[in-house]
């Protein structure tokens, strides 16, 4: 048959009788997998079920070869997943900062208010951007079972503060008030994870001023079954009934939330939800209506071991003050603060309720020790008002204002006043300005005012090494530092960065005051430049310069890498331009520069 089928020209074996002898291998293979698999599922003893014990033990030694080696694969996999993670949080956040920190040199070059308009949509859609970039790392850490907590002690009054000075331009941009009170006995120092407290907080308040167009945004702070907890109020649109549960899953916004506003994941929420569950808390959604939200987060948290509660100084115990604002949350919480002060409270609702409280006390030989009057009232009205206190014989008066309503406000109306207050209020500040004695005379208290508000540090003098290979970047740290009066050095590589730095500390140059290193760099990288300038400057015995580091790559192993090699301080991109001036202000006060803990902020 062979002889003759090559006579034909059909080669041997011919391909009908492979497909048929491959396809009844198969089939035999399949029907026996399959009758195996079916007697195995239904219950009865599978096919095989003679097979000696050795057989047996020989099958569950492939199982679970095989089961090992599918979790090798596993993490081979979640690996390269953050690996790609890393490498696409730097390759967008390196053209963002471009983009954003352009935009801020914009600003400062003198805009008509047209071109403003178009600059701050630009500022916008950055920020927008970054957060949209942080959310989804943050979701793909929690997924992968790679976020890590912290335990370490810190400061839950300046936490919770930070957070809503935070917010408070973009909350004051809406016209809309943002405030924190904490509840008598809450202790200063706790311990727990400070940086994802911080983060699920501005996530929360966050939501509320994005979603809130008129009233505010109130933040409460207190005790409740050895937990903190933590009340988010605000008076925003509501939530509908159905989605108080659906809000916190992935890729979800409330129907009342999806449409007016761009630039959301819908999963800073459910994100939000998986760090407090890992934190042993609770998040829920407490109440919501066409009056507002309120959500609630309880987390253990227990005392460091100073806990230090927080307490008023002794020399406000038995004052008499006046508040006169009408607010939903400043004022009721600033009364409430000042009440668990040990002060006796009078909270007037309308200047007219403030003239008459002060005609009352005056015509009874009582006035206030202190008023406390909202420039929300009107600039005429709040003039008036501390006029009215200087003739009625209060001890001090002060008036209360955001920077936004400051400008509006002018210099004549702080002229009736001893002193002022910023929203929002931290209250070690308010208890430190309601017991000193004024310390100028009312004329004064606009310049006074004028001369303790700039917050741009001074770098004058100071020599800066940038190490950059990015000329974008590069160039918005240098106009902007240079501009803040510092002397600016940048080299495109890690080699020529630690050269630089080298002759700065062997003497062959000026030493550098700061050096602000990129992490990743062509010829050699930060960490490791960081690493041999903390050596030389050890072998030299030099002062150590402060190092920051700076990197898109905002993975808390990188940060751990930075402080590991000698880092002060770790920027991420898009740049901080007012975290920056901050970091390096502090080389005109110090010869020793304070490090950042390792947790410091990278989102």
């Amino acid at each position: 048959m062979r002889e003759a089928l090559t006579i034909l020209n059909v080669p041997w074996p011919p391909p009908v009788f492979l497909a048929l002898a491959g396809g009844l291998v198969f089939g035999l293979l399949l029907g026996f997998a399959c009758a195996y698999y079916l007697a195995y599922f239904s219950g009865r003893r599978p096919l095989i079920h003679a097979l000696p014990v050795p057989e047996r033990k020989t099958e569950t030694g492939f199982a679970l070869k095989e089961a090992e080696e599918a979790r090798e694969h596993a993490e081979a996999a979640s690996e390269a997943k953050s690996r790609l993670l890393a490498t696409m949080s730097h390759e967008i956040r390196t053209p963002l900062n471009g983009i954003v920190g352009m935009a801020e040199l914009l600003v400062a070059t003198g805009l008509d208010p047209e071109q403003k308009s178009y600059v701050d949509a630009v500022r916008t859609s950055g920020a927008a951007l970054s957060a949209l970039v942080d959310e989804i790392l943050d979701f793909s850490k929690i997924e992968a079972g790679k976020f890590e907590l912290t335990h370490a002690p810190f400061d839950l009054v300046s936490l919770v503060e930070g957070v809503t000075e935070l917010l408070a331009p973009r909350a004051q941009s809406k016209n809309l008030e943002i405030a924190s009170v904490f509840a008598p006995g809450i202790h200063t120092r706790v311990i727990g994870d400070a940086a994802r407290l911080r983060q699920v907080l501005i996530n929360l308040a966050g939501n509320a001023v994005k979603f809130t167009d008129k009233g505010g945004i109130g933040l409460r702070i207190s005790a409740a079954d050895e937990m903190i907890e933590f009340t988010i109020i605000d008076t925003g649109p509501g939530i509908p009934a159905a989605e108080h549960e659906t809000i916190f899953e992935e890729f979800t916004m409330a129907d009342s939330q999806a449409q007016p506003h761009a630039g959301s994941t819908g999963l800073g929420l459910s994100i939000s939800r998986r760090l407090v569950e890992r934190m042993n808390g609770s998040l829920r959604l407490a109440a919501s209506s066409e009056a507002g939200s309120i959500f609630t987060m309880r987390l253990p948290l227990p005392g460091a071991s100073d806990p230090q509660p927080l307490a008023a100084p002794e020399a406000l115990h038995d004052k008499r003050a006046l508040i006169v604002a009408t607010s939903r949350f400043e004022a009721p919480y600033l009364a409430e603060t000042l009440t668990a002060a040990g002060v006796d409270v009078l909270w007037a609702a309308s200047a007219e309720t403030g003239h008459m409280f002060l005609r009352e006390a005056g015509r009874a030989g009582r006035p206030p020790d202190i008023m406390i009057v909202d420039c929300a009232l009107g600039a005429e009205a709040t003039r008036l008002l501390g006029e009215s206190a200087r003739a009625t014989g209060v001890g001090q008066s002060f008036v209360f204002f955001s920077p936004f309503e400051r400008r509006a406000l002018g210099q004549k109306p702080l002229q009736a006043f001893d002193g002022w207050l910023v929203k929002p209020l931290r209250i070690r500040s308010l208890y430190a300005r309601l017991a000193a004695a004024p310390a100028y005379a009312p004329e004064n208290a606009a310049q006074a005012l004028t001369s303790t508000t700039r917050e741009d540090p001074s770098l004058h003098g100071l020599e800066i090494l940038l190490a950059e290979d990015n000329d974008i970047n590069a160039l918005i740290v240098i106009r902007h530092l240079e501009r803040r009066g510092a002397h600016m050095l940048r080299v495109s590589d890690g080699l020529a960065a630690l050269e630089m730095a080298k002759q700065g500390i062997q003497g062959g140059r000026r030493r550098f005051d700061a050096m602000i290193l990129d992490i990743r760099m062509p010829k050699r990288d930060g960490i490791e430049v960081m690493r041999q300038i903390r050596e030389a400057e050890q072998a030299a015995g030099a002062a150590p310069s402060r190092l920051i580091a700076l990197s898109a790559d905002a993975f808390p192993a990188a940060i751990a890498a930075a402080h590991a090699a000698g880092a002060d301080a770790f920027l991420t991109k898009p740049v901080d331009l007012a975290r920056l001036d901050r970091l390096l202000a502090t080389c005109h006060t110090s010869d020793e520069p304070a490090r950042e803990p390792a947790t410091a902020k990278a989102f």
